[in-house]
């Protein structure tokens, strides 16, 4: 009996400890989401939901951010800015080499995701591979200043990740939640259907300057690293959880607006950060959900209170539409084109 009650405690106490560093994970998750956002709006930048959304997925990894990965995070950054820039400039006067360009490297990104294989590094290539040159071909001065923000939004990022670790240290070592670090069935294929989406989605932006061209393409991309078996229900979380996002950002950019201060917008996107992060904190086939719920928010809200051009809440409301139609979009042929090429 005494070895039973033993072993029921050791359970207790770990079940005790799980629980706490899944409510500490919310936290952290949340801290870095509403300061992150609230520095790039008061900081004046162009894309203020940069520093947040870079850091709630250095985040929802559950790993620990050391010193030495923290500063690799913003010097490969920096090389995919660089990387992306002389792209876009030797390529802006050809557009169909430019895309092939892109196309190729969109195509190897994903496959990295796809193997598990360096999978930051292929995110951040994803990112700047697939925005700089189609900013690049709307306004140069534009694209600088993603640029610009991307950089210092990584190194701010990275702060908020060690800030949130030491105000809500980890108390266990847990599994990763995220998706990327999973290994997929059929990599080519996954990697194949996931750019034809996204270059699709570019191609389009580029035909038809877009005000949402960014907001797009990277809601798009935070969908598309999500794991890959979109089928059924896994398809249908993911719109839910898009648009759950947009409708998030959409009720608490009224609110802003209603009340522009610094603080207020803190307050609201903690709530926010702690809503989505407490599902995100409790892992299973919804993490991944939740993520691109959170995300989503991020984005969109940043869109609001972007000091670039400022529209009616109207026009806010049916850009926001247009972002949840390219996420539908992509999510659903996503799903037909994976099968389509793991059948072949």
């Amino acid at each position: 009996m005494s070895a039973n009650a033993a072993t029921a405690t050791i359970q207790t106490q770990a079940q005790a400890e799980e629980a706490g560093e899944a409510h500490a994970l919310a936290f952290r998750i949340a801290f870095a989401a509403a300061v992150g956002l609230t520095l790039g709006e008061v900081l004046g930048w162009d894309f203020p939901f940069l520093p947040a959304m870079l850091a709630v997925q250095l985040l929802s990894g559950r790993e620990p951010l050391s010193v030495k990965k923290g500063v690799a995070f913003v010097a490969v950054m920096a090389a995919a800015c660089a990387f992306a820039v002389l792209v876009a400039q030797i390529f802006v006067d050809s557009p169909l080499v430019l895309l092939l360009v892109v196309s190729l490297v969109t195509f190897l990104a994903f496959l990295l995701l796809a193997r598990g294989q360096a999978a930051g590094v292929a995110a951040m290539f994803l990112i700047t591979t697939a925005v700089v040159p189609l900013l690049a071909t709307e306004s140069m001065s534009v694209a600088h200043g993603f640029i610009y923000s991307l950089i210092a939004g990584s190194a701010l990022a990275v702060l908020l990740t060690f800030a949130a670790q030491a105000f809500f240290p980890m108390r266990v070592q847990a599994r990763p939640v995220s998706a990327p670090a999973q290994k997929e069935r059929d990599a080519v294929a996954v990697a194949l259907a996931n750019a034809a989406v996204l270059m699709s989605l570019v191609i389009y932006f580029m035909l038809t300057v877009s005000p949402v061209s960014i907001v797009g393409v990277l809601t798009v991309i935070g969908i598309l690293r999500q794991p890959a078996d979109l089928g059924g229900g896994t398809a249908f979380g993911l719109i839910l959880g898009n648009l759950v996002g947009g409708l998030a950002a959409t009720a608490a950019y009224l609110l802003v607006t209603l009340l522009p201060s610094p603080a207020f917008l803190l307050l609201v996107v903690l709530l926010v950060g702690l809503l989505f992060g407490d599902r995100i904190a409790r892992g299973g086939e919804q993490g991944p959900i939740y993520t691109v719920a959170l995300i989503t928010f991020l984005i969109v809200l940043g869109l609001g209170i972007s000091p670039l051009p400022q529209d009616s809440g109207s026009l806010f409301i049916a850009r926001v539409f247009d972002v949840m139609v390219a996420a539908v979009y992509a999510i659903g042929m996503a799903s037909l084109l994976r099968s389509a090429f793991r059948a072949r």
